[in-house]
């Protein structure tokens, strides 16, 4: 296993300056926040949201060009948002109802400005992260500094984002098979006239925004287009049906957030035929709405049929309070709230939220508060992927080793295997590690820690196997397991696979795995043992696979960004490339 590479004095003084000038970042922002009373705080906090969401609706659903963002500053703009999102609900203060105020040009300006501003002190910060593992080349000449992705970086980040993709790709074909929802252009468009003829403009002192009349029919279509994206990302974030929540399951917690990213994605269409329509509507203060927490529960309760104590349960572990402000404060992946508690009983709903996966954002704010909840999540997690491994190898052929194998000597268990297989047709046999690890977080500093746990853990546990197997054999391997080969025979190969859920390429970080165990992430191993099929020698093929695709050559391009502040010209040589956003 290789192990982090020392950084030369040379990149780490320019780790030095980025985190300086990240500093300075920071320091314009919170100047800025300082010299707001409270309650413009709240209203500028309301404003922010107004950006975000119009910014998002623009940038993702707009056919146009015109009004989008570089692909760069729309990605800092929106990793600024914990940061003054964290700073505004500290200084919000306490006060009774909702400031509403016009959305007007001077003020988004303002806003959109420090959304950059903290996201390029979140950038600058995690840049200096990267320079000082090894993870991006920094070259200083004078006052010009270039910054370039290291090859290690570039092979994982590039194959892991394919993985993702694809398997994303196969689950969406999959969903598409089983349930056929109309998508044809006659029908969009149908559905679209339906929705503008129930708008109308709503006038208020401070500007006029889209109002709109209920209709059951489009409610369901909304709840229909929205439970391929549900049912992925929670899987995605690990959030079991029967994790025990505090008051809720993982089940209902999944439900109410479907309901809600259904409300907010038909609330953008409405807001989208609505501005067709009538004069002189503000689409900023259209986009983002708040009600009454009251009113939402109401809603909540006829949409799931679930008692009202589990409701607000599930509603409470969404919505996000003044209390939550330090987690966004030291947490850098974005998490773009469903719900924000304004103030005692009123809650602001960003529609921003379900252009990413929520559950994600929920899970790691919940377990930063919470070890009973944190341990709630992780409680199925084995069971459960122990479950989709071996949906995956259903039918007579394969032999599936129901719960764990201890591997005991003198009566002291060396260690487990998580799953294993047998094909009765190659006579393989397959040991599993399923290990699920969260790398949700941005922190480089995390995610070195969770990358080097993997990887020694993983190391040490084919160690231990293998070790076993050479003492006492593969006959008694299969006595442990209970497995019978035909005829008495033994089997032809014993396999040592190791299944990380997100991610398992960690040579970024400085640790290759290799050796007598093949190590590969969750997407991955789906992808792979879908598209080789049936009736083949399927792990021979997979480790083929596996070599093939990790040494093959990612076609990307480039995209350069320019940061001069403070005297410094940094050049962000391929940080970005594509339609992919730094990780």
């Amino acid at each position: 296993m290789d192990e982090p590479a020392r950084t030369a004095p040379a990149a780490l003084e320019i780790a030095e300056q980025l985190d300086r000038l990240a500093r300075q970042e920071l320091d314009e922002v919170e100047r800025f926040i300082g010299t707001v009373p409270p309650i413009e705080c709240a209203v500028l906090l309301i404003e922010a949201c107004r950006c975000l969401d119009h910014m998002h609706v623009v940038q993702k659903l707009s056919a146009k060009e015109e009004g989008k963002l570089s692909v760069h500053d729309f990605d800092i703009v929106v990793r600024g948002w914990n940061v003054l999102f964290g700073l505004l609900m500290q200084r919000k203060g306490e006060f009774n109802g909702v400031p509403l105020r016009e959305s007007v040009p001077e003020l988004r300006q303002a806003l959109m400005g420090m959304l950059h501003f903290a996201g390029r002190y979140v950038l600058l910060n995690r840049t200096a992260e990267m320079v000082r593992h090894g993870m991006v080349s920094a070259m200083a000449d004078g006052d010009e500094i270039e910054l370039k992705l290291s090859d290690r970086t570039l092979s994982d980040h590039f194959h892991d984002q394919l993985d993702h993709g694809k398997f994303a790709e196969l689950n969406a074909k999959v969903m598409r098979g089983y349930k056929a929802v109309a998508t044809d252009a006659d029908s969009a468009q149908h559905l679209r006239d339906v929705m503008g003829k129930l708008t109308f403009p709503w006038k208020t002192p401070q500007g006029v925004m889209v109002g709109y009349s209920a209709d059951p029919e489009i409610d369901v279509y909304f709840l229909d287009a929205v439970t391929q994206n549900t049912l992925q990302w929670r899987d995605d974030a690990g959030i079991h049906p029967r994790a025990e929540l505090g008051g809720c399951s993982g089940g209902l917690l999944t439900t109410v957030v479907h309901v809600l990213m259904s409300f907010h994605t038909k609330h953008i269409m409405f807001v989208e035929e609505g501005i067709k329509l009538h004069a002189n509507v503000n689409q900023h203060m259209s986009l983002t709405i708040w009600k009454t927490r009251a009113d939402l529960i109401q809603s909540l309760l006829i949409a799931t049929e679930a008692s009202e104590h589990e409701v607000t349960a599930a509603l409470d572990l969404i919505t996000v309070r003044a209390a939550d402000a330090n987690y966004f404060l030291t947490e850098q992946a974005p998490g773009i709230p469903l719900v924000i508690e304004l103030c005692d009983g009123y809650l602001l709903t960003p529609v921003s939220g379900v252009f990413r996966n929520p559950f994600n954002a929920i899970r790691m704010l919940r377990e930063s508060t919470s070890a009973s909840i944190k341990n709630a999540f992780r409680e199925h997690r084995e069971e459960w992927m122990t479950e989709d491994l071996y949906a995956l190898f259903e039918g007579p052929r394969f032999h599936r080793v129901h719960g764990q194998t201890k591997l005991r000597r003198d009566s002291k268990t060396i260690t487990d295997i998580d799953a294993a297989i047998f094909d009765n047709v190659t006579g393989d046999l397959v040991l599993f590690q399923l290990k699920w690890q969260d790398f949700s977080s941005s922190s480089i500093r995390t995610q070195r820690s969770k990358a080097k746990n993997f990887s020694d853990q993983v190391q040490d546990w084919a160690g231990k196997v293998m070790s076993w197997i050479n003492q006492f054999g593969v006959p008694e391997l299969c006595r442990a397991l209970r497995i019978k080969p035909p005829n008495g025979s033994e089997p032809r190969d014993v396999r040592l696979v190791a299944i990380g859920r997100s991610n398992a390429r960690f040579r970024s970080y400085g640790y290759n795995l290799g050796g007598n165990v093949l190590v590969l992430p969750w997407p991955q191993f789906a992808r792979l043992r879908l598209t080789i099929g049936p009736g083949q020698d399927f792990f021979e093929i997979l480790a083929k696979a596996i070599v093939d695709e990790n040494a093959a050559y990612v076609d990307r391009k480039s995209l350069p960004y320019i940061l001069e502040r403070h005297g410094l010209r940094i050049t962000f040589r391929d940080i970005w490339s594509g339609a992919t956003f730094p990780e």
